[in-house]
């Protein structure tokens, strides 16, 4: 895959630039079996506590609610703590996530998770990239919809991948990386991780990557 030339550094952002992170929540709702178990168990929980407690199936429907909406909220707070808002600095040539800041240089892998929406013809593209046991970011190359990301913030993120060393990862069994596309689903090289952003495949393009 070609790469294409970057933009000048007088076009790009100066100082510390926040990136509008993916999270797992647009992902996980618009999975169909994610889509229904979401609808059927606070009706189960419901009915199953309305026999219990012998109530109505209105007050065992409330108490459902009462039970599941804790666990997604305790979900999100864990996700967000573990995955602290990403942060970017041209100037500086650092990520920054929380605490921990990296040399855009350490961003050493990327992962594209792909969600193939078959009945509304669209994909859905997640990027992933990271430092090793450092920061980490997530943005959403093609939303659910089929839109893609804004002109300016697709010419920051590929910004970002041209200063990192990201490669797909080896093993010592597989040295050259022949298997690499079976051994690590979804990883991506740093020219193939340009590639998708700055042309973000649709339902219609072979699939860039190996999916688990």
């Amino acid at each position: 895959m070609s790469e294409t030339s970057a933009p000048s550094p007088a076009m790009l952002p100066s100082g510390w630039l926040r990136l509008d992170r993916a999270g797992w929540w647009g992902t996980f709702a618009v999975t169909p079996l994610n889509g229904i178990l979401l609808g059927i168990l606070p009706i189960n929980l419901g009915s199953t506590f309305a026999r219990s407690f012998d109530i109505s199936i209105w007050w065992g429907f409330l108490l459902s609610l009462g039970a599941v909406v804790p666990v997604f909220l305790v979900l999100y707070l864990v996700q967000r703590l573990r995955y602290p808002q990403a942060w970017v600095n041209f100037d500086t040539d650092e990520l920054r996530a929380g605490r921990r800041v990296v040399p855009l240089a350490d961003i050493i892998w990327a992962r594209l998770d792909m969600f193939d929406r078959q009945r509304a013809h669209t994909r859905m593209l997640t990027l992933r990239f990271g430092a090793e046991g450092g920061p980490r970011a997530s943005v959403r190359l093609r939303g659910r919809t089929g839109q893609t990301l804004p002109a300016a913030v697709t010419d920051v993120v590929a910004e970002i991948i041209r200063r990192s060393s990201i490669a797909v990862p080896q093993t010592p069994n597989d040295p050259t990386g022949r298997f690499a596309r079976y051994n690590f689903p979804g990883s991506l090289s740093r020219a193939d991780t340009l590639e998708v952003v700055l042309n973000p495949p649709t339902i219609d393009d072979p699939p860039p990557v190996l999916i688990a």
